[in-house]
């Protein structure tokens, strides 16, 4: 075995021994480590390349129009789509080894598992093909709530309080915080906000998913409540890590506890678009998975569409991670081995089951590439959603929103007015 493929081969031993054969996000970090200590994972472009085909299924019959993908070390991904019976082939990999996973608009991400659940490789070689064991597909069903919804979550309220916005001129809103329980972390970092003048029909509503710190985001809310939006905020809770499931059943809460008039505002039947961008663009991904029909659109701002290429520019060293998140990637694991970490902060790969969507990146990110945005608009596209985009140069990652709001910052704001009201106020 060549020096660089005993090097990547006890990178991944060691980093299996410290998470007892499962993959966690420590584990990986720590097998990360380990391996820049000894050289580093790099991916070497290869002249020769080989083929896998194979077929998916979801339960007793062929799963048309599913995406089936395998990825290179660093993340690089091949991908292709099932046919009308469920067949597909991947043509340009390098010779390796690889677990093929698949995600479809109606179906849970999944990778061929052996005995135990372990990792099925599939060996590739030079100038030919391999067939792959067929890989079963879940149908993705979303967990039921419960009835008494606020009682379940030990539902509590802060007081009501007054909140301004410095763009545009003379926002103001109502304000209310409120937190909730689920699945031992308390969520604090729910927002309420809607205009001071009293409405008598359902105002439409605007569901916020913002990464960061929740009430630094309160100028965006205010700025959208004062124009005669409900708005409601949530940010990840820093308890959950790198689980995504568990964000988005977060957000999923706090939905249903708006849609149910539980948090002091009536929007039950009102229309909604959803809003987030960067780390909470994936949450939002898997919201609208399980809350489709909840949504008429949504924005995504610098966000993540495709996380296999993401990883590919962090090992390239293209990417500029600001601390503490340094190591999100690492954290994911080895693509090539697991690659559903990585399925769940791509919507590239599902793309067909999002609604109308509106991408706004600037090419000065140095965070989230705008190649990124790129992705993500061509996959909706292909799957004839409606998407409209907002290409920009200025600050880096985030556009201001305080007191420094740019012009092309203000450009946004009404661009995503005009986007919102669009879908919300037919």
């Amino acid at each position: 075995m060549p020096k660089s493929g005993q090097n990547l081969f006890w990178y991944i031993f060691i980093a299996l021994l410290l998470t007892g054969c499962a993959p966690s996000a420590e584990g990986n970090v720590a097998g990360y480590l380990i391996g820049q200590q000894l050289g580093g994972a790099k991916s070497v472009p290869s002249p020769k390349i080989g083929s896998i085909e194979g077929e998916v299924w979801m339960a007793d019959r062929p799963a048309p129009g599913v995406s089936v993908l395998v990825a290179e070390r660093t993340g690089r991904p091949h991908a292709a789509t099932t046919n009308s019976q469920g067949l597909y082939r991947i043509d340009g990999i390098p010779p390796g080894q690889y677990v093929v996973a698949a995600v479809g608009p109606e179906s849970d991400e999944a990778a061929l598992t052996g005995a135990w659940g372990i990792p099925w490789l599939v060996t590739v070689a030079a100038d030919s093909v391999v067939n792959a064991p067929r890989l079963i597909v879940q149908r993705h069903i979303a967990a039921p709530l419960p009835d008494d919804l606020a009682a379940a979550v030990h539902l509590t309220a802060g007081e009501p309080y007054t909140a301004s916005a410095p763009f545009p001129a003379g926002s103001v809103a109502w304000g209310q915080a409120f937190s909730f329980e689920r699945a031992g972390v308390v969520v604090d970092t729910l927002r309420v906000y809607h205009s001071l003048e009293a409405s008598s029909e359902p105002r439409p509503l605007i569901f916020g998913v913002f990464p960061g710190v929740i009430d630094g985001w309160e100028p965006v809310s205010v700025a959208f409540a004062a124009a005669g939006y409900t708005v409601v905020a949530i940010s990840p809770s820093g308890a959950r890590g790198l689980d995504v499931y568990a964000h988005a059943e977060d957000a999923r809460v706090a939905l249903h506890l708006a849609r149910r008039g539980l948090l002091g505002v009536d929007v039950a039947d009102a229309p909604a678009v959803a809003m987030g961008g960067s780390f909470s663009s994936a949450i939002l991904h898997r919201l609208l998975r399980d809350e489709r029909e909840q949504f008429t659109a949504w924005v995504t701002v610098g966000g993540v569409s495709n996380a296999f290429s993401g990883s590919a520019d962090f090992y390239a060293g293209k990417l500029d991670i600001p601390d503490p998140y340094g190591l999100v990637i690492p954290a994911l694991g080895a693509a090539n081995i697991y690659p559903v970490p990585f399925l769940r902060f791509s919507p590239v790969y599902s793309a067909a089951h999002l609604p109308p969507t509106l991408i706004i990146h600037t090419d000065a990110d140095a965070i989230i590439p705008i190649d990124q945005a790129y992705q993500l608009e061509a996959a909706l596209k292909a799957a004839g959603v409606p998407v409209e985009v907002f290409y920009y140069r200025d600050v880096s990652h985030y556009l201001q929103i305080g007191d420094d709001i740019t012009e092309v910052g203000k450009a946004m704001f009404g661009l995503v007015m005009d986007f919102v009201g669009k879908y919300t106020r037919q």
